[in-house]
């Protein structure tokens, strides 16, 4: 197989680089220091270092690697599509890591079906930190012109507002008024918001104007947007039923109901209710989202989302090795077999 300019052996290379990268801001943290500031941040170093341990060891643990690679050959590809170099990129590599490790803890706080435990408190303090406070620090630190480290800055920021709107819009959404329109909405800040960042800010670090970042910061909205979908069909896949227990409007739940005649859809809404105490419940309403008819109307409703990708690729344009590998992200979250069925990535 052709492994491109940037295939599966070169990412999995370069998931160890961030790794090692990762374990040598540990060491940093564990110190007191690569905050930027003077020394005495003992406390709040080791707290955040512990984090970060914790969240690689259930990465491990989870099998979650996959997962890991996009979130760090997503910054790569796009500096490699401007300039052909891939490497450079790995601060937004990093940036992307220590969001998602904070957002992991917390999204699961801000689950309706989470009880955090009484001694969290101190946690939940270090997972801002890891997300909000650590990459303002590491940006402030980086060898570019201040006209970058002012970009980078107000990705982050857009970021993390676009992202708690997006997880608002969420917690407020109920399967009985939601729209497909309005759950992608949701996922767009949610998901897609750090992914728009990360891309975007491989732009600014590869000198991309205005209107060009302005099109990888769409790219990687659409591709985790995506990845979002791919988690709702993993989640009734595998049998979690996570989504279904805690009572969140995800897309498929809220197409099935907008697929279904009122009587039935009456029906399903009294087994979403249920579901959120009754494992048989969920298994039922699974099992509809799941019917073969169903899901083909649902992968033909989100197929136009990949294409935008693939379009805002076009549109973009760039290394040729490199944009092949970017078009591999899009198409390795939702498959495309006969019927556009959608893929579990």
């Amino acid at each position: 197989m052709d492994e491109g300019a940037f295939g599966r052996a070169a990412q999995e290379r370069a998931i160890a680089e961030a790794e090692a990268e990762m374990a040598r801001l540990c060491e940093l943290l564990a110190e007191g220091m690569a905050m930027g500031v003077d020394e005495g941040r003992e406390m709040v170093g080791g707290a955040m270092s512990e984090f970060l341990v914790e969240f690689f060891d259930l990465v491990r643990a989870e099998g979650s690697r996959p997962a890991v690679r996009g979130v760090v050959a997503l910054p790569l590809l796009v500096h490699g599509a401007e300039t052909g170099e891939p490497g450079p990129a790995m601060p937004a590599a990093v940036l992307h890591l220590l969001w998602w490790a904070s957002a992991r803890y917390l999204d699961g706080l801000a689950d309706p079906s989470g009880a955090p435990a009484p001694a969290a408190g101190g946690k939940v303090l270090t997972a801002v930190a890891v997300g909000g406070q650590l990459p303002g620090r590491l940006i402030a630190g980086l060898p570019v012109g201040p006209a970058v480290r002012a970009a980078l800055a107000d990705e982050l920021s857009r970021a993390w507002v676009d992202a708690v709107d997006g997880r608002l819009r969420g917690l407020a959404g109920r399967p009985s008024n939601a729209t497909r329109a309005s759950v992608l909405r949701g996922y767009e800040g949610g998901t897609g918001a750090p992914y728009a960042m990360a891309a975007a800010s491989a732009a600014r670090l590869a000198g991309a104007g205005d209107r060009r970042t302005a099109g990888w910061r769409a790219y990687g909205r659409a591709l985790g947007v995506l990845r979002r979908l791919a988690d709702d069909q993993r989640d009734l896949a595998a049998g979690r039923h996570e989504d279904l227990a805690g009572g969140t409007a995800t897309y498929p739940l809220v197409h099935l109901l907008a697929e279904l005649p009122p009587a039935r859809r009456r029906e399903a809404l009294a087994l979403h209710a249920s579901a959120r105490h009754s494992a048989s419940a969920r298994a039922e309403l699974a099992s509809w989202m799941l019917d073969e008819e169903v899901a083909e109307s649902y992968a033909a409703s989100v197929a136009p989302l990949a294409d935008r990708a693939h379009g805002l690729l076009d549109m973009l344009g760039g290394d040729p090795g490199h944009l092949r590998e970017l078009r591999r992200l899009v198409d390795g979250t939702v498959g495309r077999p006969p019927g556009h069925r959608l893929a579990v990535a």
